[in-house]
């Protein structure tokens, strides 16, 4: 039987640091809600077929992970045709619970505090992590210390992602498109799909005049057979 193996990165930020003091460490926790998967037949995904449609929250730095998002929809539905990319849409809300070791006197945690939201990064203080309401940030420039848009230090930006051949931010949505590593042609049989992830640097923080973070990206890879 052919494998396609598809490797996904959930690119979901190219961040540049002007500043130093910054590092990525592991989130134990990383809810997210899935909301819609296309398969297409192109790089822009102008003719796509719809996988699955609904809201289904999966925290993908636990065990089952895979299973559980691999059965985000059924695949008996998908018509025959070769397809070349695949299309996944998020919400910008993530669940994380995770810590970033910048030094060896130096550590941020996730606080559980309500302050990341579109156009302000995680500011903490917090010395033990705790679950925390996470947002993708809007494509901008934020201030090292309060996390805000007022200065010039941190750029967050979608237009270049290292894995995805596409991702934007949009309302309360998060898309993106990837090429598959091979082209997947549906015969008669449906497919299998097997999902691995892996949440070690799953999120960042700077901390230049106080704890800063933001969500980075899971490594994903999904195999489809």
């Amino acid at each position: 039987m052919k494998k396609i193996l598809l490797i996904l990165i959930f690119t979901l930020l190219t961040l540049n640091k002007v500043y130093a003091a910054s590092a990525t460490g592991a989130a134990t926790e990383y809810e997210v809600t899935m909301r819609k998967v296309e398969l297409c037949s192109d790089a822009a995904c102008a003719t796509s077929i719809v996988v699955g449609e609904r809201d289904m929250k999966a925290d993908i730095a636990a065990a089952d992970a895979g299973a559980t998002v691999a059965n985000f929809a059924p695949t008996t539905g998908i018509p025959s045709g070769t397809y070349t990319h695949i299309r996944i849409t998020i919400s910008r809300a993530i669940q994380i619970t995770g810590s970033v070791v910048i030094s060896g006197s130096s550590s941020c945690f996730t606080d559980g505090g309500t302050d990341n939201v579109a156009d302000n990064l995680l500011v903490t203080t917090a010395t033990s992590a705790s679950s925390t309401a996470m947002y993708l940030v809007n494509d901008d420039k934020y201030k090292v210390g309060t996390g805000d848009t007022s200065a010039e230090n941190i750029t967050i930006q979608y237009s270049s992602p290292t894995y995805a051949t596409s991702m934007s931010v949009s309302g309360d949505d998060a898309i993106m498109i990837y090429k598959l590593t091979d082209p997947y042609t549906r015969l008669l049989k449906a497919p299998v799909i097997k999902v691995a992830f892996n949440t070690e640097n799953a999120v960042g923080c700077e901390d230049t005049t106080a704890d800063v973070m933001w969500i980075e990206e899971p490594y994903v890879s999904i195999t489809v057979q």
